[in-house]
């Protein structure tokens, strides 16, 4: 088969730090490339070339590669790899636990649901995950009367030979995560042991008493394992620590080195059978037995070989898994009504504000209008009174008009008058001339007669 593994962070290297999601994915591939399987890892962009960036790159990433399955180890990105070809999830840590401690339990829970809805096929590191995820997997519509998923253990990969250090040496490593506290145990094993052995830490917060390296490579953090008296494993008590099989469990076992170890934990049972640590006596005794006694944990360790941890996935024939009803999928549809009813909300208030800003805007048009109707109404006033002083105007002149007419007619009726007398004096005048020209030649005629 053609193969998709899909995981995060870089695959295992001795020369490294390497996550355990990365240490999971690293086992199936060799596995299922052993089985005679094509396999084809993708992992993020950010963990090396070519990988995916979100959960449309990788899907597009994932149908281009027309694998027969798909194995994912980030359960976070199943939805995304969904009905491309039958889909293993991997659930080996109990993220729902883990995010009540990172107060990222509702996120989380969304996550699972909707891993184990996507997912064909489920996969547990420990029998007590099966517990833990039944629930979840009952509320995604997984018919739980078949006794769902598929146990697979982390596997102990064989580290370096072991050697048993002449000066008691114990190691504790991991990731400081806040479920998985080791620090009043790290507190009480140094005071106890004193001058009599040392406590190497690796990648956990530096503690008096004890020797801190931080995150070393893997290569480095095996030699320690393979070099000490015995691994302090046992954490201050919480539902996570008691389904949780850890890698650095895993890896302790790989290298034969026994544990001190929690009475409640998935491999305290295989622990006590196979006399692989000590996790029933107070630890100021598991601590002198460690130092005293010589035991190691490959007996315990031969439980969890790589060959004997894949087989149940190596043996699952890849089918889609009939789907009916799902909480997830009526969540999803719960969802989009909230958001529709999330967008009406936003859109009401929206409109509630632009109704207030235009119910301002027309206020301050309201201000503008009876300003503007004051104004009017001054002017018409002004305009009134100016009518009114034109009107009166108009009367005085009128009258005053009308006088002057009247005396202009007076005087063009007295003019005319006159005139009229002018005439007829001249006419009177030019009579008279005519009886002085007649009188003058009279004269004149009696003149000449005398």
């Amino acid at each position: 088969m053609r193969v998709l593994l899909v995981h995060h962070g870089r695959l295992p290297s001795p020369d490294a730090v390497v996550s355990g999601g990365a240490l999971r994915a690293g086992v199936h591939l060799d596995a299922l490339r052993a089985a005679g399987h094509e396999v084809l890892p993708l992992a993020r962009e950010q963990d090396g070339p070519g990988g995916f960036g979100s959960p449309g790159d990788l899907r597009r990433l994932a149908g281009a590669a027309a694998p027969d399955l798909i194995v994912c180890v980030a359960p976070e990105e199943a939805p995304a790899l969904a009905g491309i070809a039958p889909l293993v999830v991997d659930l080996y840590a109990p993220r729902l636990l883990e995010g009540a401690f990172q107060g990222l339990q509702e996120e989380e829970a969304g996550r699972a649901l909707a891993a184990v809805e996507a997912a064909d096929q489920v996969l547990y590191s420990n029998p007590r995950q099966r517990w833990f995820w039944l629930g979840i997997l009952g509320l995604a519509g997984w018919d739980l009367s078949r006794e769902p998923g598929l146990v697979v253990p982390l596997a102990a990969l064989p580290g370096p030979a072991r050697r048993r250090p002449r000066r008691p040496r114990f190691v504790a490593g991991g990731h400081p995560w806040p479920w998985q506290d080791l620090t009043e145990v790290l507190a009480r094993a140094a005071a106890w042991l004193g001058d009599r052995g040392e406590i190497h830490t690796y990648g956990l917060p530096a503690l008096p008493g004890t020797v801190d390296h931080g995150l070393v490579p893997r290569g480095e953090w095996l030699a320690a394992c393979a070099g000490a008296t015995a691994a302090l494993d046992r954490y201050a008590p919480n539902p996570e620590r008691a389904l949780a099989f850890s890698f650095r469990q895993a890896d302790y076992l790989g290298c034969g080195l026994p544990l001190v170890s929690d009475p409640d934990g998935p491999l305290a049972d295989g622990i006590r059978a196979t006399a692989a640590g000590w996790v029933d006596e107070p630890l100021a005794e598991a601590l002198r037995l460690a130092i005293e006694a010589a035991r190691d944990s490959k007996g315990l360790a031969a439980r969890f070989a790589p060959a004997l941890t894949e087989a149940p996935l190596l043996a699952w024939t890849p089918v889609a898994r009939p789907r009916g009803w799902s909480l997830g999928r009526a969540g999803g549809r719960l969802a989009v009504l909230e958001a529709g009813a999330a967008a009406d909300r936003a859109a009401r208030e929206a409109a509630d504000r632009e109704v207030a800003a235009k119910r301002a805007e027309i206020e301050g048009l309201n201000r503008q209008v009876a300003a503007l109707v004051g104004a009017q109404e001054a002017l018409a006033a002004a305009m009134a009174d100016q009518a009114s002083f034109r009107k009166e105007a108009v009367t005085v002149l009128g009258t005053r008009l009308g006088g002057e007419t009247a005396a202009r007619e007076a005087l063009a009726r007295e003019v005319a008058i006159l005139q009229a007398d002018l005439e007829k004096k001249n006419l009177e005048i030019e009579v008279l001339s005519a009886e002085r020209g007649r009188l003058d030649q009279a004269l004149r005629w009696l003149k000449g007669r005398g």
